[in-house]
């Protein structure tokens, strides 16, 4: 009996065995996938990474110029309603000129 206890005990081994391999396979993949996905990812942002770094590059220049704007619209309110209207008028007009050229 004793060499039947022997031989089941090492039958749970080795399934255990198998299992832990098993386990450790399916983590290899998941870390291959997950490569794979953060390399697909990072190529489809490069361009969107792109824009951004050379937004950032001119982020100081341009804060002081919308302050310079803000300061300047602030001390004549009326004036933001006449650029308002100048902007809506010129965007009106090169979408109607884009409508007729296409």
């Amino acid at each position: 009996m004793k060499s039947t206890d022997h031989k089941n005990t090492n039958n749970n081994v080795l399934s255990r065995a198998e299992r832990k391999r098993e386990l450790l396979n399916r983590l290899e993949q998941q870390r291959i996938d997950m490569m794979v996905e953060s390399i697909r990812l990072k190529r489809a942002g490069a361009p969107l990474d792109a824009t951004w770094q050379g937004i950032v590059r001119y982020k100081t220049p341009l804060t002081l110029l919308g302050g310079v704007v803000a300061w300047k619209l602030l001390r004549q309110p009326n004036r933001l309603l006449y650029v308002g209207k100048r902007a809506l008028a010129g965007y009106v007009a090169l979408k109607k000129i884009r409508r007729l050229t296409h």
